[in-house]
């Protein structure tokens, strides 16, 4: 998502969900985060490496 500047919805069908729902539940339950809130977190800590 954050390489490609795919949406969720995106992501998800990229990788093989009907469902872009059901990707983002799938998502936090492993990660424990939403999909843009790991894309965000990823952002700044590449903006500011020393965070």
């Amino acid at each position: 998502m954050l390489h490609d500047g795919l949406k969720a919805s995106a992501a998800a069908v990229r990788v093989g969900y009907e469902s872009p729902s059901q990707f983002s539940r799938e998502f936090k339950r492993y990660f424990g985060v939403t999909p843009g809130e790991e894309v965000n977190r990823v952002r700044q800590t590449v903006a500011d490496p020393s965070a």
